[in-house]
């Protein structure tokens, strides 16, 4: 009697990847994209589209919290940011501008912006690349309420994180095999990813 072929069984997913899908899933993980979303919000100049990104790719079902999280720093940091402004204007202008890629013309434009659209102006910054810290600043200098450009702060974190971290949790979900098995590497190349855009981008915005 001949026996039945057995079906080839899948290699198990590697420890690593349990050991990283249970730290991107805790409280902590909270924190730190909170504290990422304060620090970019204010003077950090890594985007928190890294963590969400990181979270999305290996805890899909913890982008929506994640962002959440970012989302409610990112409002902190621009609530400190505008008041840090009015208190010490000229010291918050240097240290700005002291940023990579960051350039007085960019304060201008960001400032001129304001003067015809209000807080509105920041929506448009989501697809000119300009940051918001600059729009917040200006707006503390020039008078712009406060409750406007938080709002407006939130629609821009909320259309670009949506759509990053929809993507990547999609990427995420679909390869998921792959994320399991080969865990270092994925978050290898997700790290490499990252820096060369960043060296592209600092390249093209010297200011």
């Amino acid at each position: 009697m001949s026996s039945s072929p057995t079906a080839p069984v899948a290699p198990a997913p590697a420890p690593a990847h349990a050991t990283i899908v249970a730290r991107v899933s805790s409280r902590g993980a909270l924190w730190v994209g909170a504290a990422w979303g304060f620090a970019e919000g204010s003077f950090f100049f890594i985007v928190p589209d890294v963590w969400l990104g990181f979270v999305a790719l290996f805890a899909p079902r913890r982008m929506l919290i994640t962002l959440a999280a970012i989302v409610a720093g990112a409002v902190a940091g621009a609530t400190f940011l505008y008041f840090a402004t009015i208190v010490r204007p000229d010291e918050l202008t240097s240290l700005i501008l002291a940023l990579p890629a960051i350039a007085p013309a960019d304060l201008e434009q960001a400032r001129a912006q304001m003067q015809d659209d209000g807080a509105g102006a920041i929506l448009p910054a989501l697809v000119e690349g300009r940051p918001v810290k600059l729009y917040v600043h200006g707006a503390a200098l020039d008078g712009v309420g406060l409750v406007e450009v938080v709002a407006y702060t939130v629609l821009n974190r909320l259309a670009r994180l949506l759509l990053f971290g929809s993507v990547v949790a999609l990427l995420g979900w679909a390869g998921r095999s792959i994320v399991a098995h080969w865990p270092r590497a994925v978050a290898a190349l997700y790290a490499v990813a990252w820096v060369a855009f960043y060296a592209a981008y600092l390249l093209t915005h010297q200011a």
